[in-house]
């Protein structure tokens, strides 16, 4: 029974691979057969392509030559016709003639028209290509016709745009109204040295506007228009008088040292309604007058506001200061808007401004490592600080000749400082007295009480001691002062101690508790300096009864 499961069990398996060989076989067969009925499919759409192209070639290639063979062809018929007809009388010669004109017409025309087919619309298309090249590179421009008058070729309508906004700084106006001119723009060829410029444009249209004019020097402050005169060599001299000893002073601060106008002082040749040209005097009073205020400038839209500002020698955070009413949020002006930019300010104010290098020291800090591993006394300096330096660069404004700010634009550390680690023992400490006073000594070592309670003199009584020398509390408490200064107690701290007693230790060299932090009798609080008012290394020691000074003596047991 298992021989016959075995045999077919193989059998089976025999059939199953048999059936995948074959299978694998006619599908590659499939493939094989599918991939040449492609093949062939497409190179016989090829080849028929191949033909109708080299059919149309061949035609082409008939219809441009033929007529040049025909012709090459007939001129040699002709001379032998007239090589065999030479000695035939003239009117045979005629009508032999006049035949082989009309036949070789009538029987060749088709040639031309055939040849004129192929070739006219290469023709066209050259002549086409060649007119749309020519008419694209011609030099287009825009006219500008003021008043049915030509006034000359511009590159774009911003240009014309700018001229008139131009031509408005130049009017004074003396009502609400808005000067407009009566302009046509068209699209025209011009050679380029014909286009003008938004100034030259400016001056074109206010002598074709019907206006009175003037050729004369406009003064713009801050971009503001004040008025023009026909002496503008002297209004040159009168502004760089104003700013010229402004210019010496800067002389003498050394390098980097910029002067200029508060508000931009543009000086501006050109035509200018006869209503806004004044006389030099009038022009000069008002630059050298007292202070003038307040101070607007007319923004128009798309105006950048820092450039404003810039423009009217403020920042952008004053310029906001100044317009709380108007949004200045964005970068750019939305609307036509009249900004306040000077609330009282001399109209032609000098702005000096002077970059200062200085270097300076940078301080280190002390860590003090308090460590009960050394006995009370010890003290040992670890690793030695040194000061660090950096140099500044500050940035000074005078505002005619006065220090009106000073801003730092760069900090540089040019060499880092180095802290100072202190180890001090505290093994051993105790809170017992001396001499045995109720309060503890407040040092654990000195050298001699260099002096004592003195009444109206000295309120306190002086151990000198060698500096770093620890400070303990004298008793327990809660320190409410501890604080640096560079006089009288120097670096101190005050400890309350209830009942009205507090203790006072002046003259540290380094503070190691903090206000509000609660201290046990003989607790380290400091070590020993020479800050603020003092000689010499030592701490100074008050007793306080009630906030009044009392002698220390007696609690101290001296």
């Amino acid at each position: 029974m298992s021989g016959f499961v075995r045999e077919y069990i193989g059998n089976l398996l025999y059939y199953i691979g048999a059936s995948i060989i074959r299978s694998r076989r006619n599908l590659f067969r499939k493939i094989r057969h599918s991939l040449k009925w492609v093949f062939v499919r497409v190179w016989r759409i090829l080849k028929q392509l191949f033909r109708f192209i080299a059919d149309w070639a061949s035609d082409v290639w008939a219809d441009l030559s033929n007529p040049f063979i025909k012709g090459a062809r007939s001129v040699k018929g002709y001379r032998d016709m007239m090589e065999e007809i030479k000695d035939a009388p003239g009117r045979v010669k005629a009508n032999r003639v006049r035949a082989f004109f009309k036949y070789g017409f009538i029987w060749n025309g088709h040639l031309i028209e055939r040849f004129l087919s192929r070739v006219l619309p290469v023709f066209c298309l050259v002549i086409c290509v060649f007119v749309v090249r020519t008419v694209a590179t011609l030099p287009y421009a825009i006219k500008v016709n003021v008043g049915g008058q030509d006034v000359g070729f511009i590159d774009n309508e911003a240009v014309f745009d700018d001229a008139v906004a131009t031509i408005k700084k130049r009017i004074i106006k003396v009502d609400d109204s808005v000067w407009e001119p009566s302009a046509v723009l068209t699209v025209s060829v011009a050679d380029s040295s014909e286009i003008a410029t938004q100034d030259i444009m400016a001056n074109k249209i206010l002598m074709s506007s019907g206006m009175d004019v003037a050729e004369a020097t406009g003064i713009y402050i801050g971009g503001q228009f004040y008025g023009a005169t026909t002496a503008g060599h002297l209004l040159s001299a009168t502004v760089d008088n104003i700013i010229e000893p402004y210019r010496k002073d800067a002389e003498s601060m050394g390098s980097d040292v910029t002067v200029r106008f508060t508000r931009n002082i543009d000086l501006v040749n050109g035509i200018f309604p006869a209503n806004s040209v004044t006389s030099f005097e009038k022009i000069r009073d008002m630059l050298l007058s007292h202070e003038e205020g307040p101070i607007y400038y007319n923004a128009n839209e798309g105006e950048d506001i820092e450039d404003i500002a810039k423009e009217n020698g403020i920042t952008v955070s004053k310029l906001k200061e100044l317009n709380p009413q108007v949004n200045l949020s964005d970068t750019v002006i939305h609307d036509k808007v009249s900004l306040l930019v000077a609330e009282k300010d001399f109209l032609a104010s000098v702005k000096t401004v002077r970059i200062q290098r200085t270097v300076s020291t940078i301080g280190y800090n002390v860590h003090t490592n308090v460590s009960s591993d050394y006995n009370l006394g010890y003290y040992s300096i670890t690793q030695y600080g040194h000061t660090g330096e950096k140099t500044t660069v500050t940035e000074i404004e005078y505002k005619n000749g006065e220090v009106v700010r000073e801003t730092v634009i760069e900090e540089t550390i040019t060499e880092e400082p180095q802290d100072e680690y202190i180890i001090i023992g505290t093994a051993g400490s105790s809170s017992s007295n001396v001499y045995g006073g109720s309060l503890a000594w407040p040092v654990t070592s000195f050298q001699f009480v260099s002096r004592g309670w003195i009444s109206g003199v000295h309120n306190g009584f002086d151990i000198a001691c060698v500096e770093g020398t620890p400070i303990v509390a004298a008793e327990s408490g809660m320190v409410v002062l501890s604080q640096d200064t560079n006089y009288g107690y120097g670096r101190y701290v005050i400890i309350d101690h209830g009942n009205g007693m507090q203790t006072l230790y002046g003259h540290m060299n380094t503070r190691l508790c903090s206000v509000g932090q609660y201290v046990e009798r003989g607790q380290i609080i400091g070590l020993v300096g020479s800050t603020g008012n003092s000689t010499g290394p030592h701490v100074h020691f008050e007793v306080r009864i009630n906030g009044e000074r009392v002698p220390a003596e007696p609690y101290l047991g001296w």
